[in-house]
Formats: structure tokens, C-alpha cells, sequence
């Protein structure tokens, strides 16, 4: 049935009556599902070969640990976001809509992961507001007025490390709601914003002048044109509060800063960090996918960064955000397997026990896979169901952590699980 809908598509599109966008959406349908079946047979022939008894598994719990709330037409604190983002709001029902209902109501996924899946809960991650202690204050609100917000059972909260008033800021944030675990404060810097060939460095870094907080302490290269990886003494006094404070450190930076973050991170040992957005290797074939292969020179930059990270016990890494190395990535099963080996090498790197599968849901799956830079993103379902196909091979524990046991362990978060 499935291989005659393929062959259907691609009749269609060749006499112009199927657009090829479509005719893709649908042959990398068949290719996930016919990956799927083959593992639902695979496991039917292991435990027909057994003359145990078997008992049925629970499902596997996904905590959904990275996605975003906002109202830039009613919050204040959100004058910033609003200068990008103008009138845009997205809220817990929207959530449980696109997320959560379709996650635990998916006909695939209760029948994938042994014994199906189910969402769990969240943790929201800051949403670059201007201040850090409003917007944990509008969502507990939130979570005393909208019954879909009780999703969030942890939240990272956004403060500039660099700040002199960072203690009390970092007080202020615990005293306020018991979920707030973790800071992120983002970091991805290559040059100036909007420069040419900067489209790497994130637009957050105009809320601090531009400044590459791992790696201007003594300006961003020696004057050799060779670069430092020297962090500012102020960040590096806010980052040291973590600790005190017993939170964590979302990181979201750029390849090229990772080997200065791993210095970092080196001399706190008791901080938890997580890289997010598996390290955000930029448009790995090119502007417009053009190239045919992988950019060899961005691809070991990378690899030489996570190294660096995963040699250090104390650091973890989010899977998402996948549209921002390969945009449109789920349109051709060349593009689908480039990015199930990054995302395979990554947890063999890290180990199932430091990785985190998430959603990084905001607005729409285009916008939460590749913020943009591309035309196509996965559902929630769907992209849940190419994390099942990429980590087949995985033992159900290693499943359970990479899905939900790994970030409630990282944030702290204790739940009743029936």
C-alpha cells in the first residue's frame, strides 16, 4: 500500500499535478514508515524466537525539556522579542494543541517504543525577554489560570550572567517559583549582527553591545588573527553562582565558541550544563542546500567543539532545532540520513545518559526546526516518530533516557509516573 502511494506521487508530480514539496512530504512519509514497520517486525521475529514470557512494556515517557511561551502583544517585559517578533503570541493552549494532543493521541506512536508514548511534561526556556524575573512571574500566572500550562514542570530562566546585580537576580528567580532550575542566557556569536557572513551570531547579542562573552576577555583574537578562548571576568563571576544558587546553564552558542565553553565548564565541575540545539552546526550543504556534500570544514569544527564537551561528565546535549543544520531537512532521504548520523554520532559521543530529545516548540514546526531559515519542519508527532527510526538500534532504557529520563534528572524534576 505504501510503496503505491509512492509510485502514485511520483506519477503525479512528473504530469505537473502534484507539487514536488508534496511529492517529497509524502516519500519520506513512506520512508519513515516503512523504517517503523521494519522494526515492529524485527522485534514480532525476536519475541516469536523466545519461549519466555514476555510482559508488556509501559510507555516510554517523552518530557518534552526545551520550547517557549510569549505574548508580544500584551507583555511588556517582551519589548525586545516584540522588535522581531511584532503582535506574536503563543501560549499553553496553543501547546497542547500542536503538541501535547497530537503526541499522546498518535495511532504511530502507541504503536512504536514498545509499549508506546505519551507526553509527560515540559520545561520552558526563556524567550529573550527583557527582563528575566517578569517572565517567570507571567507564567506562574499562567499556571494559575490556563489548566494546559501544568505541562511545565521546570523552567529556565533568562539573566545575564555578566550583570553586577546577578546574586540577587539569581535569588530573586528561585524565591519567585520552585520550577525555576536552570539560566540560559544565549550566547552564538561569530561577528557582528547582521554582517555579512554573521548569520550565525543570533540577534540576542545586541541586548549586550555585540560582546562574545567566552571569548573577548582579552578582545575576540590576540591580534594574530588567532582566536582566544578567554571568557569575560564578569560572566565568568555570574556563571560561577550557578553553583551556589544549584542551577544549570542552558548553552546555546555557535561551533566555533564550543572549545571556549569547554574551558569554561572545565573549571566548574559542579555545574551542569547543556548544549542546546545539538551545537547548531549552521546550514551544513550551503545557502539553499546547493552543495552536494557536507561541508567538511564547518562539519569538523563542530566535532571538534562537541569533543571537547563530551570529555566533560558534567555536560549534556538537547536534540532539536535539527532544520538549522540542514534546512528542509525532512524533504529528501539523502538530507533524513545526514542528519540521523549527526544526531547518532552525537549519542554515541555523549552517550544515551547526557542527551535529551526535545521539540523546541514555538509558533510552528518550520520555526521550532530551523527558526526560520527554512520552508518545511516536521510535526511534533512526526518528529518524535524520526527520533524513534534514528535510535532504533537502542535498548528500551537507553529510550527512556533519551526521551525523558535524561532531563529530569538534569533539572531536577520529580514526578508521580503512573
Amino acid at each position: 500500500m505504501m510503496l503505491s502511494l509512492s509510485i502514485v506521487a511520483i506519477l503525479l508530480c512528473i504530469q505537473g499535478l502534484l507539487p514536488a514539496a508534496n511529492a517529497n512530504r509524502i516519500l519520506q512519509k513512506v520512508i519513515l514508515s516503512n523504517a517503523l514497520l521494519a522494526m515492529d517486525n524485527q522485534q514480532r521475529t525476536s519475541s516469536s524466537s523466545s519461549n519466555k514470557p514476555t510482559t508488556a512494556l509501559s510507555p516510554i515517557n517523552f518530557l518534552d525539556c526545551h520550547h517557549h511561551f510569549y505574548d508580544t502583544t500584551n507583555n511588556k517585559f517582551q519589548s525586545f522579542l516584540r522588535r522581531f517578533n511584532p503582535d506574536a503570541v503563543y501560549l499553553p493552549d496553543d501547546y497542547h494543541r500542536d503538541v501535547i494532543k497530537p503526541i499522546n493521541e498518535s495511532d504511530s506512536l502507541n504503536r512504536k517504543g514498545g509499549g508506546g508514548m505519551r507526553h509527560i511534561g515540559s520545561v520552558h526556556v526563556e524567550a529573550m525577554p527583557d527582563d528575566g524575573v517578569k517572565e517567570v512571574q507571567w507564567l506562574e500566572s499562567l499556571s494559575s489560570s490556563t489548566s494546559s500550562s501544568s505541562s511545565v514542570k521546570a523552567i529556565v530562566a533568562s539573566c545575564d550572567l555578566a550583570d553586577e546585580n546577578v546574586d540577587i537576580v539569581l535569588l530573586e528567580l528561585k524565591k519567585i517559583s520552585p520550577k525555576v532550575k536552570g539560566i540560559r542566557w544565549i550566547l552564538d556569536y561569530v561577528g557582528k549582527v547582521n554582517e555579512p557572513g554573521n548569520e550565525a551570531t543570533h540577534v540576542a547579542n545586541l541586548r549586550h553591545d555585540g560582546v562574545d562573552y567566552l571569548r573577548d576577555g582579552n578582545g575576540n583574537n590576540d591580534g594574530d588573527g588567532a582566536t582566544t578562548t578567554t571568557v569575560v571576568p564578569e560572566f565568568e563571576r555570574g556563571f560561577a553562582l550557578l553553583e551556589k544558587h544549584q542551577l544549570t546553564f542552558d548553552l546555546q552558542c555557535a561551533p566555533e565558541q564550543l572549545p571556549a565553553a569547554a574551558e569554561l565548564c572545565s573549571r566548574y565541575p559542579n555545574i551542569h550544563v547543556v548544549i542546546d540545539h545539538l551545537g547548531k552546526p549552521m546550514q551544513l550543504l550551503g545557502k539553499d542546500n546547493r552543495n552536494m556534500m557536507l561541508d567538511s570544514d564547518k562539519l569538523n569544527e563542530w566535532r571538534v567543539g562537541m569533543e571537547a564537551m563530551a570529555a566533560l561528565p558534567n555536560v549534556y546535549v538537547k536534540i532539536s532545532g535539527l532544520g538549522w543544520i540542514l534546512p528542509n531537512w525532512i524533504t529528501t532521504a539523502r538530507r533524513v540520513d545526514s542528519i540521523k548520523a549527526l544526531c547518532r554520532e552525537t549519542v554515541e559521543l555523549f552517550g544515551p545518559e547526557r542527551c535529551m530529545i526535545n521539540t523546541n516548540w514555538w509558533k510552528d514546526g518550520v520555526m521550532a526546526d530551523s527558526d526560520g531559515l527554512g520552508d518545511v519542519g516536521p510535526t511534533a508527532e512526526e518528529y518524535l516518530e524520526y527520533m524513534l527510526e534514528f535510535f532504533g538500534e537502542l535498548t528500551v532504557e537507553e529510550l527512556r533516557c533519551l526521551f525523558g529520563g535524561t532531563a529530569m534528572e538534569f533539572y531536577g524534576i520529580d514526578m508521580d509516573i503512573e
